[in-house]
């Protein structure tokens, strides 16, 4: 199943115990690396914070991860789409409405 934009997904880095949860926020080729199977993922929940970047890359902005540690770029093979509950759901859009008010 493809994904899209703003769909959850969990993300598999080997240097997590655990997987990393989070929305696509980009989809697609990025100019700091070969491929066009790259995944920009904004972390939320208790992932947010853990990542590696801001969604910014060698100057580039690819999206808005919330902060400067909320993202991280991963290959499609690293990430699958996750099945929220419906709290999980409202959980979400509460968080990433509350980060976009907050950087406004």
């Amino acid at each position: 199943m493809p994904l899209s934009l703003n769909d959850p997904v969990n993300v598999e880095l080997s240097d997590q115990h655990h997987p990393l949860t989070g929305i696509v926020a980009h989809l697609g080729p990025v100019e700091f690396a070969d491929g066009d199977d790259w995944i920009g993922v904004r972390l939320t929940g208790v992932s947010a914070g853990k990542g590696k970047n801001g969604g910014k890359v060698k100057g580039k902005q690819y999206f808005d991860a919330g902060g400067d540690k909320g993202g991280v770029f991963v290959r499609a093979k690293n990430v699958s789409p996750r099945t929220l509950t419906r709290l999980e759901e409202l959980k979400l859009k509460r968080e990433l409405a509350k980060s976009s008010s907050s950087s406004s």
